[in-house]
């Protein structure tokens, strides 16, 4: 894969030259602010498996924004957002998806507790 370079017609800026990474989609809607062009990956799904199939748990999608506003904490850095089941989404560096990672690990700890003490009830309850 490598970079191409893209133009999209914006209502404040007119037509303006965007270079794509590699791993960008290339989905670009003309008609955006300027402020409004990103970049944007293929979504990764963490799912899990259900009784009724698989099921979402998270989305992750790398991310940039080429011109972002003065608000946005990742400036142009790439980034990846999460998408919650809730819908909320949160961007995260790399040092932030190591510690989601992380958080990670430790829910899933938490469900593999969970699995031996329900295992114990079904021998019995002797934990």
């Amino acid at each position: 894969m490598t970079d191409r370079t893209i133009a999209i017609d914006t209502r404040d800026h007119g037509p303006v030259t965007v270079v794509c990474p590699p791993w960008c989609t290339g989905l670009h809607p003309a008609g955006l602010l300027r402020e409004e062009i990103h970049h944007q990956g293929e979504p990764v799904d963490i799912t899990v498996d259900t009784s009724r199939g698989p099921r979402r748990l998270i989305e992750l999608t790398m991310w940039q924004t080429p011109w972002p506003v003065p608000s946005d904490r990742h400036s142009d850095d790439v980034h990846m957002v999460v998408q919650l089941l809730d819908g909320d989404a949160f961007g995260y560096d790399v040092q932030g998806l190591g510690a989601l990672a992380t958080d990670l690990m430790d829910a899933a700890a938490k469900v593999r507790r969970l699995s031996r003490r329900l295992a114990c009830e079904h021998r019995g309850g002797e934990w």
